[in-house]
């Protein structure tokens, strides 16, 4: 006899594997700039950037951090970038989606907190508009356009993840490929749901970003046209601070359309 014990699935960034392979080159093109942010919320972040350094100066109403840290940039497509950086003194993580065409940015603002001897990871976003840029202002919004796709994420020879959008709030996802190991035999059936945020960027380009408890989380920016992502698992673990790097190749598989009056929230 077999006891039917209930599954606990486990976040995919607890894995160790490799989630990189396929990751986009980073560039050094934003070397010599400085970016400012005008956020939506009355907010300013400007960066002074070297080819892997970022001198940091983010201010709100009530406070007002800097700092100077190394950084990771990407050029998704021709004049947009992805740029992160860990300010691990101030327990900070931010995550910029940047793009100087349209004059306009998204940042995940991530703050490692610690309660009761336990970390916990704060999320906030802030679109904005690019200092300087003369056209017409169109914040990065949220978008429902993924409801209904079903796609995976190939990161390496040993780990591949699929996704279904299942609303504007939640996505499923499970493993299609692990390491050949048996320690990971236990996650071939493993099934997960996870609440998120989307957020459209540009045509077929989306981010995604984790909105679940716990000290580390993922976001990555979606490119349904180039079929690939970037992005970064950032938070503490238990060995301290947790600042990854992640990158796959995307296979589209199908979408599914709902009928008029019975779409998902």
């Amino acid at each position: 006899m077999q006891e039917l014990k209930p599954i606990q699935p486990v976040p995919p960034m607890a894995r160790d594997m490799d989630l990189s392979k396929y990751r986009l080159p980073s560039t050094g093109r934003l070397a010599g700039e400085t970016i400012s942010i005008d956020y939506d919320d009355g907010g300013v972040a400007t960066l002074q950037l070297t080819e892997t350094r970022v001198v940091w100066e983010v201010t709100s109403s009530d406070e007002k951090l800097s700092g100077e840290d190394d950084y990771d940039a990407v050029e998704m497509r021709p004049g947009l970038f992805f740029l992160h950086f860990a300010a691990d003194e101030a327990g900070l993580g931010l995550t910029s989606v940047i793009d100087r065409e349209a004059g306009r940015a998204i940042t995940i603002w991530n703050v490692a907190e610690e309660r009761g001897g336990e970390w916990d990871l704060r999320r906030y976003l802030r679109p904005g508009r690019i200092a300087g840029h003369d056209g017409a202002y169109q914040p990065i919004a949220q978008s429902r356009e993924l409801i209904g796709r079903r796609a995976y994420c190939i990161y390496s020879e040993e780990a591949a993840l699929e996704h279904i959008y299942m609303n504007s709030a939640a996505i499923i996802w499970q493993w299609l490929l692990l390491p050949d190991d048996p320690r990971f035999d236990l996650l071939r059936t493993e099934v997960g749901i996870e609440a998120v945020t989307i957020w459209k960027v540009r045509e077929d380009l989306f981010l995604l970003v984790l909105r679940v408890p716990g000290p580390v989380q993922l976001c990555l920016l979606m490119d349904f046209e180039q079929m690939r992502n970037v992005g970064y698992l950032f938070g503490r673990g238990q060995m301290g601070l947790v600042n990854r790097p992640v990158g796959a190749k995307i296979v589209h598989l199908n979408d599914l359309t709902y009928p008029a009056g019975h779409e998902p929230g």
